[in-house]
């Protein structure tokens, strides 16, 4: 049995008029009636209801089709963060319901691909798939040799329906990427072929074995961690072998409670792991749905502790304190501690990869979030080109105070019952003015750690961040200073501060003649003023259209009285005219 044939214009439509229809329905809904009190009740009593339509027909959509629509919807299912539980489970099907491709297909890929058929390569082979994600399939095996391993096997026309899904998703973003919010903020074509560059990458599984490799690599030294060999020999690009595992998958509670596994240790592996590969190693696993990540119980698997963060710099390196048993806060919890397990990882077609620069500032970071320090947070957000131009820094450092004084050192579960009208009210300028960017280097790297966090927040509501934050930072401070040259920097400082006084009297003397000159110019940044000048030239709009739609609609009501129902009904599209040119969103904000 071959697949049906492939009609690459009918997806095009179907793919672009549901995402066209979700931004209509955004503007429309949490845009344009959020601006009218009277409606905004029932804008806000009815969201959830509205999303979980959307969410169930993005999921027959995506099922429908598969593609790169089924790896969106993975991504989103696992915003626990985010969204609610109900949109989720709409969503949720999308890590298990993916039909396979018929079996013909994956015969005659492995015939053209290995050059033989399975009964000659495999001592055994499974013609059912056992899943089916977006791009490919697995099937199981077994080798000449006895070994057990998983055939994952690309799905048919899959390169043709990436290109039409990114061509589709283009033509929208063509169409919002100049609304003002978003132009500011980030280059939405460049992020996009960001995103179609990683997904191109993703169809050929030689990389994804290199890949694979790597993280054994990384993680060799590390208990409690598992990452499948690849079989080198039998992978292609459109077939890959790697070794079968076993396992019970993360999000699978009720299971991992029977098998005797705590919830908060492998949420708190996860987390751990993940500061690894951002902060250490620079290479990330950048697709962490729980179709990709499995628990397995052990018997006498060894587990590492901290020891109030001080571990060696080979250990912190190699990865030694991942599989930790709990922080101390923790260890008196009867709940906390489970049977030991290994987190295992599967699927290495999505690659993050983070250069020095950005994990310095990245290490930064999240050392100032762990040590409650905003102006550091600030830095590395400058460091990583986040920040707009001409951003109030002080206006960002009282945001980010705010924030950490209501979430610092608190648990998931408590960070979801903050009260967000005083969170708001604090945090006001921030929300209004939003003055951050996305860089393309960072598109995947905000994934990984949105779709971590949620899926943490999913297995232990209850696990608190940063009690495994704060024994990390502490050793990268560690690290930091004690590799830190103070003499190779104090030499740097006083080298530029000599340059600059030789500067100096040349600079003085350019700015008197200047001055004497009258030919002295100043610069300011007004990017504030200039916005609060559009937002009263708005207001001014707006007034004068709401008095202009009035008018016409009076007007119409006039004529129809008088008998004129074809001048009145003219008046009254006027004046429907007048209420959208109002309310059309212009300039920045």
């Amino acid at each position: 049995m071959m697949p049906p044939p492939f009609d690459p214009r009918q997806r095009f439509l179907r793919v672009s008029l549901f995402f066209l229809g979700v931004v209509i329905h955004i503007y429309v809904w949490d845009i344009f009636l959020q601006r009218f009190a009277l409606a905004r009740w029932y804008v806000r009593r009815t969201q959830i209801r509205r999303w979980k339509a959307i969410a169930r027909n993005f999921r027959k959509m995506a099922l429908a089709l598969g593609g790169m629509q089924i790896k969106l919807g993975q991504f989103l299912s696992s915003r626990a963060d985010i969204l609610h539980e109900s949109v989720r489970r709409e969503l949720a099907g999308l890590q298990d319901e993916v039909p396979p491709a018929p079996s013909g297909h994956v015969l005659e890929v492995i015939l053209e691909d290995l050059g033989a058929s399975p009964a000659e390569i495999f001592a055994t082979f499974e013609p059912e798939a056992v899943a089916a994600a977006s791009l490919g399939q697995v099937h199981f095996a077994t080798l000449k040799d006895g070994r057990e391993v998983a055939v994952k096997v690309q799905r048919p026309y899959i390169r043709r329906i990436v290109e039409v899904d990114l061509s589709a998703v283009t033509w929208v973003v063509r169409l919002i990427k100049n609304y003002p919010p978003i132009r500011r903020r980030a280059d939405m074509e460049a992020l996009l072929a960001e995103f179609g560059r990683v997904l191109v990458n993703e169809l050929d599984y030689i990389s994804e074995a290199k890949n694979a490799e790597t993280f054994r690599a990384n993680f060799a030294q590390v208990s409690g961690v598992y990452f499948p060999e690849p079989i080198m020999e039998l992978t292609t690009r459109r077939v890959l072998v790697m070794e079968r595992i076993n396992g019970v998958k993360i999000n699978d509670l009720k299971t991992l409670k029977e098998v005797g596994v705590s919830s908060l240790e492998v949420a708190a592996r996860l987390s751990n792991v993940y500061l690894k590969q951002f902060f250490i190693d620079g290479v990330f696993h950048a697709d962490p749905h729980p179709g990709n990540l499995f628990v397995r119980v052990e018997d006498d698997q060894p587990m590492a502790i901290y020891h109030n963060g001080r571990v060696s710099d080979e250990d912190l390196i190699s990865g030694a304190w991942v599989s930790h048993a709990l922080p101390e806060s923790h260890m008196h919890n009867e709940d906390a501690v489970g049977v030991p397990f290994t987190l295992i990882f599967v699927d290495f077609g999505m690659v993050g990869h983070l250069p020095p620069q950005t994990m310095d500032s990245l290490r930064s970071g999240v050392i100032g979030l762990a040590t409650n320090d905003a102006e550091r947070i600030v830095d590395a957000f400058e460091k990583m080109n986040m920040l707009l131009p001409g951003t109030d820094r002080r206006v960002i450092v009282r945001g980010i105070q705010a924030l950490l004084r209501h979430s610092f050192n608190r648990t998931m579960r408590e960070m979801n019952e903050l009260d967000m009208d005083v969170l708001f009210s604090e945090t006001r300028e921030i929300v209004y003015d939003l003055p951050f960017q996305i860089p393309q280097d960072l598109l995947y790297l905000g994934r990984a750690l949105s779709m971590v966090g949620g899926l943490a927040t999913e297995i232990c509501p209850d696990i608190n961040l940063f009690d495994e934050l704060l024994p990390f930072a502490q050793m990268m401070l560690e690290r930091e200073q004690k590799q830190g040259n103070w003499v190779e920097q104090a030499q740097k400082e006083l080298l530029d501060m000599g340059q600059l006084l030789l500067k100096l009297p040349r600079q003085m003397d350019a700015y008197l003649a200047a001055a004497n000159r009258g030919d002295l110019q100043t610069r300011s940044d007004t990017a504030r003023l200039e916005r609060s000048m559009r937002r009263v030239e708005r207001s001014n709009d707006r007034l004068a259209g709401g008095v202009m739609a009035a008018s016409l609609f009076l007007g119409g009501v006039e004529l129809r009285t008088r008998g004129l129902e074809k001048e009145a009904r003219r008046a009254w599209w006027g004046a429907v005219a007048a209420v959208f040119w109002t309310f059309w969103p212009r300039g920045e904000r």
